[in-house]
């Protein structure tokens, strides 16, 4: 009961919180922006055109070479629905009984969701400014795409003063494959990555010209970083090692522990969001972290880096080039920093129950540890045009080169859309077809309503007539348009229970067949109830 009027005051709470916070973090990067203009003013106008070449590069990459798809489900469906009722009534849930009348989404079934809520969040902004449309998520993770690059190359600039090697480390961020199919998607994961860099980007301003007010700029992107994921926390100590290597007096700065106090108050949220949640299985049948998961998940993570299929082997040999040979001498501290950075979110997963990198669609996690590993890898490629620029003339092509064509092996994996989760995938798009179908006033009964009210209608759980029976005649009298059922993929999977909504509303009611697609051994279909059987 605790647990859920928490959860009750946090739906609420946290969106103010969040809106909050975003709006100060726009205000410190305005005031930080003109420190940001002075690294750029060092850099020479060229540079600048190849570094704004790469982003572009980038956003064409991952809109339209790799396919515009979900890849984990139905997560993707859920943060953008959260971010919907955001944008309607500013209350983080999602909703499982909608209805959609004078063009207005009425939540009626509400439920508060295990993740934190900063990526729908941020993705409501977008829905509240634009209107709601899928369409917009994937488009702000193609952008966000882009200025990771910006991100990158300015973190690499602070930390090693190498305008080639933090143009490489771009390059090959853009050229990682996994990179570009999931900033295709509208998973959380490029959102995390954007926003925990974002924060030792404004560290490293900070160090630069030691203003106050810059500290504004720190606090707010790293309070507003920790609402994405759960492990998005590491991002404290990857801050606080950043200047306990690099400026340790700053801890005896009073305005240190000022902003300090700031970030607890804009911190929470999150605190009782995972307070609130801490009880859940998270699917785990056993412990969700454990040291049983420790050895499997080691050999699966470091050998990903290494097995040239869904990573660039190239990448990995220069990455380590770039980590034991580059200027040891001058830049230990900024090794420490980034590889301490890269341990941190890779080393993470390794007792984590789904934490395998070669387990299903959790790949993703590996999109954590790219941006300090491709860092790595432009000190490597720097470190040999070092070495052979008086040998080579035209080292810088020739290694440019070998990240293009190297990349090019990877093309068919990038271009596919993947075995994994077909059965999933083919629900979510025939869904899509589905709810264009349906007529106005209408109502759908599915297992995943947050598809169909994304696209402006009405719809709700399939399970209501089991727990509620003749909740289906109920709405046969009130939504002149037509009462649906959606045979979709909980209808098909092993699971008896999951089953027994769908059919227990099919045997029930006498119904028409609207359309209906089966592939391998699932069926897909939209049904009309016309009245009961008896």
């Amino acid at each position: 009961m605790i647990a859920n009027k928490l959860q009750s005051f946090l739906s609420a709470y946290y969106v103010y919180l969040l809106e909050l916070n975003f709006f100060l973090l726009i205000v410190a990067f305005i005031f930080s922006f003109k420190h940001i203009k002075k690294i750029f003013a060092e850099i020479e106008s060229k540079y600048l055109i190849l570094l704004a070449f790469i982003s572009v590069l980038g956003v064409c990459a991952t809109a339209f070479v790799t396919p515009r798809t979900h890849r984990i489900f139905y997560d993707e469906d859920i943060y953008n629905s959260m971010a919907q009722n955001i944008a309607h009534h500013k209350k983080a849930v999602m909703c499982n009984e909608g209805y959609y009348e004078n063009n207005e989404l009425r939540v009626v079934g509400e439920e508060y969701n295990k993740q934190p809520p900063g990526y729908p969040y941020l993705i409501s902004v977008i829905f509240r400014t634009f209107g709601t449309n899928e369409l917009f998520t994937f488009i702000l993770n193609n952008i966000i795409f882009g200025l990771m690059v910006i991100v990158i190359f300015l973190i690499s600039y602070l930390l090693f003063k190498d305008i080639f090697a933090s143009l490489i480390a771009c390059l090959s961020y853009i050229l990682i494959p996994v990179n570009i199919q999931w900033f295709n998607t509208c998973a959380v994961e490029p959102s995390t990555v954007f926003f925990t860099s974002l924060a030792v980007l404004a560290s490293l301003v900070y160090l630069r010209d030691k203003k106050p007010i810059n500290l504004l700029f720190v606090v707010t992107s790293l309070a507003f970083s920790l609402n994405f994921r759960t492990e998005s926390f590491l991002m404290i100590p990857i801050v606080g090692l950043i200047y306990l290597i690099k400026e340790p007096g700053i801890f005896k700065r009073k305005e240190f522990y000022a902003f300090g106090i700031l970030l607890f108050f804009l911190s929470t949220a999150i605190i009782l969001h995972l307070y609130s949640v801490k009880g859940q299985s998270w699917g785990a049948e056993g412990a969700k972290i454990s040291l049983d998961y420790f050895l499997y998940n080691l050999k699966t993570n470091s050998l990903f880096y290494f097995n040239n299929k869904e990573f660039p082997v190239v990448f990995s040999m220069f990455a380590i080039i770039g980590l034991f040979f580059y200027k040891n001498r001058v830049y230990i501290k900024e090794k420490i920093i980034l590889f301490g950075w890269f341990l941190t979110f890779w080393g993470v997963f390794l007792f984590f129950y789904a934490g395998s990198y070669g387990f299903g669609q959790d790949v993703r996690y590996s999109l954590l540890s790219y941006l300090p590993l491709s860092i790595f890898v432009g000190l490597g490629f720097s470190y040999i045009k070092s070495n052979l620029k008086n040998k080579v003339k035209s080292i810088k092509l020739v290694l440019i080169l070998l990240i293009i064509f190297s990349f090019t092996w990877f093309l068919p994996f990038v271009k596919a859309e993947g075995e994994e989760a077909w059965a999933a995938r083919n629900d979510h798009k025939y869904a899509v077809e589905f709810a264009r179908l349906l007529p106005p006033n209408s109502i759908i009964f599915t297992h995943t309503p947050n598809i169909f009210l994304l696209n402006k209608k009405s719809a709700i759980q399939t399970s209501s007539e089991t727990y509620n029976p003749g909740t289906v005649e109920r709405h046969l009298h009130r939504f002149k348009g037509g009462v649906y059922v959606h045979y979709n993929y909980w209808s098909n999977v092993d699971d008896p229970v999951q089953r027994s909504f769908t059919e227990n509303i099919l045997n029930k009611y006498d119904y028409e067949t609207i359309r209906e697609y089966y592939y391998r051994n699932y069926k897909y279909g939209l049904y009309r109830i016309i009245n009961r059987k008896d």
